[in-house]
């Protein structure tokens, strides 16, 4: 028989919004559930060394693996069950979550819902994206922070947005080379932004600290190129970049060429709204925060009574914001449950939430992606490397089936494969919206359906015994 297990507050995902919820829920006296898929709590953020490496002092060891020790002390402190290896795939009925949890299959009642499941990396789509050696800037950070494994030997880093800068520190950190950095954005597109920065002091710090690692490693920092493409036979061995104005317009005769067998490019991130699509909660398109979002209230409550977001699935924003929502979050969730919550705790959180997403809509409007990356999707480019579905497919699809991104799957397969539409399924709905010059949310997004992410026909059919 399958196991059920039950909870007041279900929190899905384990990073620094999800574990900031369950605090904040577990400490206002309601049971509280941690779902997440790592073998140990902290997610991307706090990312830490694999379980076979062995750590007899963890003070040595860099502020990247520490940053989260006091919060993740606390949690593990409080009346809080942690599922880790936890795998929410499905939910069937209201206030039931389908689990795989160490390989066994469960379900999991709650009373209230908190979704912290985070977001992916916005990939950087060009010409030979597709050979050994180019990865997203998250992927090779993964690489160094859990495997201590170096990514390659001449690294070049390319996209835009804040998170090249703590890669480069990472990276660096590590011994790598890193041969470049080519950021899209200029410092002459930030400075009508500058204003805004006024009270972010703790923030500017923290990007001042990266600034000088990378200044101090002599890293040449780039500003106002795109990548175009990426050549070599078997493998990356250049990768070629081309100065953009401030719409990512190619500028001709501006071609650079850097050698290098590892090439870390992205454009920041996009929500994972997949539970939040499954559990029938509403969306809106918002480009300033990653495309399509859950709506919420000021409760951080979404269409859907009893099922909260938190973090940047509910917009892109950073790990301050995301812990401040979290807080936000699981007081209100405690008290959907029926558990008393000072007014004080909620107007505190409120505020905090209030300031990080100021500094997340700044960084957001200064770090846009620009409309003219897509330009540089040429018609023979993979954007499905899971169904191999080349850029011409789409766009002559989307000519013959209109503005649906759904039809567009339906034909060409784009977004059937293993990812789900994770990698390709903002860029099959900016190409559609591109080919047929209509705006973004008019395009539909990906419908989901059980299992969010695979599992086994053996797991599947084990299901029949727990029916």
């Amino acid at each position: 028989m399958t196991a059920v297990r039950e909870t007041d507050v279900a929190v899905i995902g384990a990073g620094p919004a999800g574990l900031s919820a369950a605090l904040a829920a577990a400490q206002a006296g309601v049971r509280v559930t941690v779902v997440d898929e790592y073998p140990a709590p902290g997610g991307q953020f706090y990312k830490q060394l694999a379980a076979g490496f062995r750590v007899g002092n963890r003070a040595q060891l860099p502020y990247d693996y520490t940053k989260g020790d006091a919060l993740l002390a606390r949690v593990r402190a409080a009346p809080i069950e942690i599922l880790n290896d936890a795998l929410v795939w499905g939910s069937f009925e209201p206030g039931v979550l389908e689990i795989k949890h160490r390989g066994a299959m469960g379900r999991l009642r709650y009373r209230a819902a908190i979704v912290a499941t985070g977001a992916c990396e916005r990939p950087a789509v060009f010409p030979g994206w597709d050979l050994p050696g180019v990865m997203t800037p998250g992927g090779a950070q993964t690489l160094v922070k859990t495997q201590r494994v170096l990514p390659g030997k001449r690294i070049v880093l390319a996209g835009s947005g804040p998170f090249l800068m703590p890669v480069a520190n990472t990276l660096i950190q590590a011994g790598a080379k890193i041969v470049a950095i080519y950021e899209a954005t200029t410092p002459r597109e930030w400075v009508r932004h500058a204003p805004r920065l006024w009270g972010h002091w703790a923030r500017m710090s923290e990007a001042l600290r990266y600034w000088r690692a990378i200044r101090g490693a002599r890293v040449p920092v780039r500003f106002g190129y795109m990548v175009v493409r990426a050549e070599g036979e078997d493998a990356l061995e250049r990768v070629v970049l081309m100065r953009c104005d401030r719409d990512g317009n190619l500028i001709p005769g501006t071609e650079v060429t850097e050698p290098a067998d590892t090439l870390c490019a992205g454009y920041g991130f996009i929500p994972s709204v997949q539970l939040t699509h499954m559990l029938g909660c509403e969306h809106t398109y918002h480009t300033a925060r990653g495309g399509w979002v859950p709506a919420h209230d000021d409760a951080m409550q979404t269409s859907v009574a009893g099922v909260f977001v938190a973090g940047e699935v509910a917009a892109i924003g950073g790990a301050h914001a995301a812990m401040a929502e979290g807080t936000l979050a699981g007081l209100h969730a405690a008290r959907t449950v029926g558990r008393p919550v000072s007014d004080s705790a909620v107007s505190g959180a409120a505020t905090g939430r209030a300031q990080h997403r100021a500094f997340a809509e700044l960084v957001s409007d200064i770090f846009a992606v620009k409309p003219g990356v897509l330009d540089c999707i040429t018609d023979d480019t993979l954007v499905c490397r899971c169904e191999e579905v080349t850029a011409r497919e789409i766009r002559a699809a989307a000519i013959a089936w209109g503005a649906n991104v759904n039809f567009v799957k339906g034909v060409t397969r784009c977004g059937m494969g293993y990812c789900q539409g994770r990698v390709c399924g903002s860029l099959l709905e900016g190409l559609i919206a591109q080919a047929l010059a209509v705006p973004p949310d008019s395009v539909d997004f990906l419908h989901v359906r059980a299992p969010l992410k695979p599992v086994t026909v053996r797991d599947l059919a084990a299901l029949a015994e727990r029916d």
